[in-house]
């Protein structure tokens, strides 16, 4: 695989690492792309990241394929 990009959902101790997709394989991004709208459909809010560090909140429900990492994780609620 050239550039690996990783689907990972947030917990408290770590992340989960729930698919992984090579954007010349389009098997392994549509498998992404299912498993991150089931996660979606629960609910669930995006992040990507392309080095760590800097996060860009994500809207609608296309997997961004060329996104170093798209991580998951409920809404926080504030109060």
């Amino acid at each position: 695989m050239e550039r690996v990009g990783k689907l990972l959902r947030r917990m408290v101790e770590s992340d989960e690492l729930l698919a992984e997709w090579d954007r010349s394989d389009l098997a392994s991004v549509e498998s992404a792309e299912r498993e991150y709208r089931h996660w979606l459909e629960q609910k669930y809010v995006a992040v990507r990241s392309d080095d760590g560090a800097h996060y860009e909140p994500l809207s609608g429900d296309r997997l961004p394929v060329d996104a170093a990492e798209v991580i998951l994780t409920t809404a926080m609620g504030g109060g």
